[in-house]
């Protein structure tokens, strides 16, 4: 598992960084200063770390379905293909776990003092945290209410797999029937997979996941959208909503992230001056 390798060695250096600048007992504003910067530096590569394991565990799920349905077909090629899926379930549970471990074992903050020597005191950098972005800016008008009425409207003739559990997600989302469309949106990704409607059935699912305030879930729906479709008609949609759903968790360090993928990704977008305007709220 070569990501987690490089990983906890990142977290060791950064740790040893920390401890070294508590221990001098004297602090001037350029240790502060270097302090912040290996505090800022640990987060990010937590943060990072956070959204592999969302992404793994969102195949281990994946792979468990597989598994489930495997272990109901009988020898043969099917029991081959079950060994096979099961190997890969067990790697992948094995990289959540190290990675998990990992987190758990780098705090944010200072380093843990060696045995028998007292630490000294570090004292408190003003405090440049930004004040909460404005609700003004956090709460933009979502476009998903818009894009679902051309939906429904390009639904209507649709002939592809899984079209009316498609069209019955959309009513129920334009009824503000949330828990019903995931149902159906659900129902749709299940038994076909493969259909292109997928796609906008996890972006409108991500929505009503939000909408319900299962802000958490919807995070991991919106980059399962963009991960399907990165340059799709709903990737930067998905991306402004899913650096929403961090803000709304207080996560700022990951609505940053994502925020800053969005105008990498789609500077042009009508979504980038949004974005924009939260990374500066998000940056003071």
């Amino acid at each position: 598992m070569p990501r987690i390798a490089s990983f906890l060695p990142r977290l060791v250096i950064c740790g040893f960084a920390l401890c070294g600048l508590a221990l001098a007992g004297c602090t001037t504003d350029s240790d502060l200063q270097q302090l912040n910067q290996n505090q800022f530096t640990l987060r990010g590569m937590i943060a990072n770390d956070r959204q592999e394991i969302d992404s793994l565990q969102t195949q281990v799920r994946a792979l468990k379905e597989q598994v489930n349905e495997l272990s109901h077909g009988g020898g043969g090629a099917a029991g081959d293909q079950f060994s096979s899926v099961n190997d890969r379930l067990n790697k992948l549970d094995a990289q959540v776990t190290g990675l998990q471990a990992g987190m758990s074992a780098a705090p944010v903050g200072a380093a843990p003092a060696a045995p028998g020597v007292a630490v000294a005191s570090v004292p408190s950098a003003p405090s440049t945290a930004a004040p909460p972005p404005t609700a003004a800016v956090s709460e933009a008008r979502p476009t998903w209410p818009q894009e679902l009425d051309q939906e429904i409207d390009a639904a209507q003739s649709s002939r592809e797999p899984g079209a009316k559990a498609y069209r019955d997600g959309l009513a129920a989302m334009k009824d503000g029937k949330y828990p019903l469309a995931i149902s159906k949106f659900t129902e749709l990704a299940h038994h076909y997979p493969k259909s292109p409607l997928v796609t906008p059935a996890e972006y409108f699912t991500a929505n009503a996941l939000y909408e319900s305030g299962k802000y958490d879930q919807s995070i991991l729906q919106f980059n399962d959208a963009v991960m399907r479709d990165p340059k799709g008609k709903y990737a930067s949609q998905a991306l402004l909503r899913e650096a929403q759903a961090f803000m709304k968790l207080n996560d700022t360090i990951d609505a940053r992230l994502t925020l800053q993928k969005l105008l990498a990704d789609h500077g042009d977008s009508p979504e980038a001056p949004t974005a924009t305007a939260l990374m500066k709220s998000l940056s003071g």
